[in-house]
């Protein structure tokens, strides 16, 4: 009788000692992905409002939210803003930014941004590049892109309508190496090409394998719990 009731004890505290390991690994988790959230801000370019057209920000610019203009200049362009015969649409919102710069499309036009990282962390940053064309040949619209200060990797849209903005999806993945990183995009289209497009830079987690660990162990606990 008393092996039995000693059994039922030692059952009863397993079964109140699992919600509160869930809560830990529950804890755990939110922690990690806490400590390596990151945001870009204003990814999509809708501060400030530029009305129904475009409106150039010059090198050295924090007009731009979230961004330091570099280079000698950029255009926020409005989603609705038509000229010969395109309508020069955002992915996102009602606003996109031309890294070229209106008469200028210098290489070095672009813009930076610092964002909050955690060392050692895998992130995935996503952007989209919108091309167009003239109805005389297609503005197949590059853009560069650094990583933490280092080299500029080429991401190009080849294709274009006629009479609207064609975005396409890119992704790099990086490792951070400080708390800090620096994120800048570049205008990498051709001289004779006033159209680098982009709109809608993201970033995400990806999740370390210890962290997806924890995850796998805080379902099997809660199947457990369940069936129990």
């Amino acid at each position: 009788m008393s092996v039995l009731a000693s059994a039922r004890r030692s059952s009863a505290n397993f079964t109140t000692a699992r919600p509160a390991m869930l809560a830990f690994v529950a804890a755990a988790i939110g922690g990690m992905a806490a400590s390596a959230h990151a945001t870009v801000t204003n990814g999509s370019f809708e501060v400030p409002p530029v009305g129904g057209s475009f409106a150039t920000f010059i090198g050295g610019s924090t007009v731009i939210n979230g961004w330091t203009v570099v280079g000698d200049r950029v255009t926020v362009i409005s989603s609705s803003y038509v000229e010969s015969g395109i309508t020069f649409n955002s992915q996102d919102g009602g606003q996109w930014l031309d890294l070229t710069g209106p008469s200028s499309n210098q290489a070095s036009n672009g813009v930076s941004q610092n964002v909050a990282t955690t060392i050692g962390q895998l992130y995935r940053l996503s952007f989209y590049v919108g091309s167009a064309s003239n109805n005389t040949s297609i503005l197949a619209s590059t853009v560069d892109l650094s990583i933490g200060g280092g080299g500029r990797v080429s991401f190009t849209n080849p294709t274009a309508p006629r009479t609207t903005m064609d975005w396409q999806l890119f992704t790099a993945d990086f490792t951070a190496t400080n708390t800090l990183t620096n994120i800048t995009f570049f205008n990498g289209s051709t001289p004779n090409n006033n159209l680098s497009g982009l709109d809608n830079v993201t970033l995400q987690l990806i999740p370390t394998p210890g962290a997806a660990a924890l995850l796998g162990l805080c379902g099997l606990l809660a199947a457990r719990r369940r069936r129990a």
